[in-house]
């Protein structure tokens, strides 16, 4: 695809997480599938140098069918049921770039630690719902007072305090 980097979406824990996507469950597990798919479809397209990867846990229909395309979206289907947080998990670890290059969007706290233990950046489930939103490395954030300091000082003062506190 010539792309760099990949979005790597946790399709269920989204779903259930995000309030516009929630109603498509009573259509059905396809039908919320779809819906999260054009979401994620659309996201892309003002985000082209993401590769967007939607991980979903297996079911009797899905196990083991691995990868299919929905609105242009990969989807990929954990070998087992309930496997979905593990393949997003292996996926960030074996990951043939780098894991800096992948945005995991998830709430599940399972996910989101490994994946940033693994140096995959992480984003909340509501993520995708703006077009707007870019994925940036984390940063430090200014205060309402216009007052910030850059990672550098911040590493420096972080450093200065663990050695005061014996840590």
């Amino acid at each position: 695809m010539g792309t760099s980097k990949i979005l790597l979406v946790d399709g269920y824990n989204v779903i259930h997480r995000v309030p516009d996507l929630r109603p498509s469950l009573e259509g059905g597990l396809e039908n919320a599938r779809m819906r999260l798919a054009l979401q994620v479809s659309t996201w892309s397209r003002t985000h082209p140098a993401y590769e967007c990867v939607i991980v979903f846990d297996g079911d009797e229909q899905y196990t083991g069918a691995r990868d299919q395309r929905l609105a242009g979206v990969r989807c990929l289907f954990s070998v087992k049921s309930h496997g979905g947080d593990d393949e997003i998990i292996r996926f960030a670890r074996e990951y043939q770039g780098r894991a800096s290059d992948i945005t995991v969007v998830s709430d599940d706290n399972k996910v989101a630690n490994n994946c940033r233990a693994l140096g995959a950046a992480v984003q909340p489930s509501g993520f995708i719902m703006s077009v707007k939103a870019r994925p940036t490395p984390a940063k430090i954030r200014a205060s309402p007072e216009g007052k910030a300091i850059d990672r550098k000082t911040a590493a420096k003062i972080n450093e200065e305090l663990k050695k005061k506190f014996g840590l």
